[in-house]
Order: C-alpha cells, then sequence, then structure tokens
C-alpha cells in the first residue's frame, strides 16, 4: 500500500485526452487501487460530444476536475496549466499508461532524497518495452555518429543536432536533459512561467523535447528513476506524409529556437530521411509516405529561411 505523504499530495496532475473512454477509465482505476491522493487532478478533453459525456460523468464520480477545450496535446497542458491551483509539484501523464506497483513508491523515494538538490527540476520514470534495436539505434551508438555530435548514445541525451536519444528499459538512475510528458514531474516554481509550444500542430511531437530544452543552458537537470517503471503500449503509428512534413519541421523549430546546429540538424535529418526512404524500398507505403513528407519538410524550412 503507498501511504497519504507520498509526493502526490503536493502534486497537481494534468492528464490530456481525446476520445479514449477505456483508457482513461483504466487509468483511474490504477490511481485509485494504488490509494494514491494528489492535491488535485484534472482531466483536459478534446473529445467528441458522446465520449465528452462519458468522460465528464467518469471525472465527477471520482472528485476529477473536468475542463473541454479543442485537440492538441500542447493546448491542452497549456489549459491545465492555467487551471491548476499548484503547491509544489506538477505532473503530466497520459491517458493511456500503465504502472507498475511500486512505481510510485520508487519515484516518491528519488523526490525525497533529491528535495534539496536545486539543480533537479524536474522527474521522470522509466518506460520498459521488449524491442531489438534498429537501424537508427546502430547508428546512435556508432562512434563516428557520436563525434560529430549528430546522434547522442547516452540515454536522455540531446545533441547539436536536435536529435535526442530514448529513455527506455534504464539499467540505473539517471540525469537527464529532456523527459517525455507521457508521464513526468516537474517542480512547479521551475516551470511557473513556461507552456508548451502550440505551433508544434495537433500532435504536438517533440514538444517534451522543447519543453525540457527550457533548462539545458540553466545547468538544470531531469532526473530519471530506474526503478518507477511503466509501459506506454499504444504508441502512437510515425509514418505517413503528415508525420514525415512534422518530424522535420518541428525539430528544426527546436533547433533554432535553442541554439543547436542547423548544419548539424540537416545531416542528420537526411540520414534519417535516407532510413525511410530504404525501408519504403520493401513495398512499405507508409514509410514513403514519410520519406515524401521529409522531402516537403525541407521545402518548407528552406523557403522560410530563404525568407528570414
Amino acid at each position: 500500500m503507498i501511504k497519504e505523504y507520498m509526493f502526490t499530495i503536493k502534486t497537481s496532475l494534468i492528464i490530456p485526452t481525446k476520445n479514449r473512454v477505456v483508457e482513461i477509465s483504466y487509468l483511474i482505476r490504477q490511481l485509485k487501487s494504488l490509494k494514491i491522493k494528489f492535491h488535485e487532478i484534472l482531466v483536459i478533453d478534446s473529445s467528441d460530444s458522446s465520449n465528452s459525456k462519458i468522460i465528464k460523468s467518469l471525472c465527477l464520480k471520482n472528485s476529477i476536475k473536468y475542463y473541454k477545450t479543442w485537440a492538441s496535446t500542447s493546448h491542452q497542458r497549456n489549459y491545465g496549466l492555467a487551471k491548476i491551483k499548484p503547491k509544489e509539484f506538477i505532473m503530466f501523464m497520459d491517458d493511456d499508461v500503465i504502472f507498475f506497483k511500486n512505481s510510485f513508491y520508487e519515484i516518491n523515494k528519488l523526490i525525497t532524497k533529491s528535495e534539496n538538490n536545486s539543480q533537479i527540476v524536474g522527474f521522470g520514470f522509466n518506460q520498459t518495452e521488449k524491442r531489438k534495436d534498429n537501424i537508427l539505434d546502430q547508428l546512435k551508438n556508432n562512434e563516428i555518429f557520436n563525434s560529430l555530435n549528430l546522434y547522442p548514445s547516452i540515454p536522455g541525451k540531446v545533441s547539436k543536432s536536435g536529435w535526442h536519444s530514448k529513455i527506455l528499459n534504464l539499467k540505473k538512475n539517471t540525469l537527464a536533459e529532456w523527459v517525455f510528458t507521457t508521464v513526468c514531474i516537474y517542480r512547479a516554481k521551475d516551470i511557473k512561467n513556461l507552456n508548451f509550444d502550440e505551433s508544434f500542430g495537433r500532435y504536438s511531437y517533440l514538444e517534451d523535447l522543447d519543453f525540457s530544452l527550457n533548462f539545458k543552458n540553466k545547468n538544470k537537470k531531469i532526473l530519471i528513476s530506474h526503478r518507477a517503471k511503466f509501459k506506454h503500449p499504444k504508441n502512437i503509428d510515425r509514418s505517413g506524409l503528415d508525420f514525415g512534413m512534422i518530424e522535420v519541421i518541428n525539430r528544426y523549430k527546436i533547433v533554432k529556437k535553442h541554439n543547436l546546429s542547423i548544419f548539424l540538424f540537416f545531416i542528420a535529418s537526411f540520414a534519417r530521411f535516407i532510413l525511410s526512404l530504404i525501408k519504403s524500398l520493401a513495398f512499405n507505403r507508409k514509410y514513403f509516405l514519410r520519406a515524401v513528407g521529409n522531402i516537403l519538410g525541407y521545402f518548407m524550412i528552406l523557403i522560410n529561411f530563404t525568407k528570414a
């Protein structure tokens, strides 16, 4: 059993959702079964009318604050930030996260130990997943790519090209330069004047990387607990024309905003484009469209670059 004096009693929890009645119902049942009490929980919903009625009713039954707005995870999180009455921590959580029984106990231990460490602005959980390294993973571990600062091999790092390494299946606690908003915790005082970039679109790809990088030049870190594990089985399909455009344009925005290397960005993203092209040669239509989307994204970047 998790006791009531956990960090959660000083935490505002923000959960964006859209048309996921089953998932958010299960998430709420998880939190109840773990006997976790939050200072406040906000569900920011962008569902259609029929699903909204169900989710609103579910929230009312569980003393959860419910808000309705338009679809964009960045906007929904910002909406939540504007509505909370924070104490010490602000937590972001996706509606389809699956926790282990001791996840909150372990993250609580880490937060308690780091209470007086002003270098730590946030905390992250350890995503666990059975997977094999793909070609991109192998490139990230390649000494040449590492030395050129194209792809980082150390978990939670961000290279000068704007590419970041995954936080997955960690074996030890890790100081990271970024954390995914799938589930993370920030000290309220450190993100008091920050918002998520709503120009990243409805899917808001890389919003978490962009948000985390606000602390990189301030020598602040995010501490990831390797024992506080979770699963996120419903990963969004990252292929197709639209995603191909978004992944190029949004990362370019990050590179410009945070003064990273535009030159290295183009080299690294071109390598990523080649990988999508290679996969499309195996008659994978989605990856062919992703490669085409990359080209369109480069074209849009160059148009705006020449205008600037």
